[in-house]
């Protein structure tokens, strides 16, 4: 692992050459999917970098009725690939955005879940107003690892949610939002991995896989620590999440 994980970006948005660029950064990138066209470009350039490490899923935001079909050609993927996929993602629910497709959501959740107990695989999951839902199916069905990627939810949940083994992870939105100021207070910093969400814009802030350097400063200042002193736990936190997927590092 280089010295940065970036947790969570949606490489396959970016072009080829943007990509290249990101070699400088000394980040090792966790790319998750949203489709079954992203999953095959996530899966293709993790076979040619090293520093990408793919994540393969559908996006609840994607889910309709019809999804079932793709969702299991993903799933297909994954396991045809499994000695390289080893985290499924961006999988889970939301009930904030995608109210009307919950059903659907849930179904194709539970699929992905399915996959990532047979074998034993990470998840990054989505769980915008489904924070105990999501909770409460990853530890019934005996999911190993998994992040709540950009945690929003009850400060209460936390130690639940570490308590399982589970992890959090903390976007660049933590400099611009007391409510995410708020989470990284509540929580143990053991618990915690850091993201991007690139590329996408926040209040007007374009999210890069850069910005979890900057990061790493907004943790320190609202735990009162020292950056290095965060850069060093977050760093082991990431090498201990990876391990965990059975990725190579």
């Amino acid at each position: 692992m280089r010295r940065y994980l970036d947790s969570h970006c949606h490489l396959h948005e970016f072009s080829d050459e943007e990509i290249e660029s990101f070699s400088e950064l000394d980040i090792s990138i966790v790319a998750v999917s949203d489709d079954l066209p992203s999953s095959r470009r996530t899966l293709e350039l993790a076979k040619r970098i090293d520093w990408v490490i793919p994540a393969l899923g559908l996006h609840p935001w994607e889910v309709t009725a019809e999804s079932i079909d793709d969702a299991k050609e993903v799933a297909e993927l994954i396991r045809s690939n499994s000695s390289v996929v080893r985290i499924v993602g961006e999988v889970g629910l939301d009930k904030r955005f995608r109210p009307n497709t919950i059903a659907f959501q849930t179904e194709v959740f539970r699929l992905f879940i399915d996959v990532a107990r047979e074998l034993q695989l990470g998840m990054t999951v989505h769980s915008v107003n489904t924070w105990r839902d999501v909770l409460d199916m990853l530890y019934r069905n005996d999911v190993p690892v998994a992040v709540f990627h950009w945690y929003t939810g009850p400060l209460e949940l936390l130690e639940e949610i570490r308590d399982r083994g589970y992890m959090i992870s903390v976007n660049p939105a933590i400099s611009i939002q007391q409510k995410h100021r708020r989470v990284v207070e509540a929580a143990p910093i053991d618990m915690m991995l850091l993201e991007s969400d690139a590329p996408y814009n926040y209040r007007g802030m374009k999210l890069h896989p850069s910005m979890v350097r900057d990061v790493v400063h907004a943790i320190a200042s609202a735990k009162g620590m020292d950056p290095s002193e965060v850069l060093e736990v977050i760093r082991e936190n990431s090498l201990r999440f990876l391990r965990r997927c059975g990725v190579g590092i």
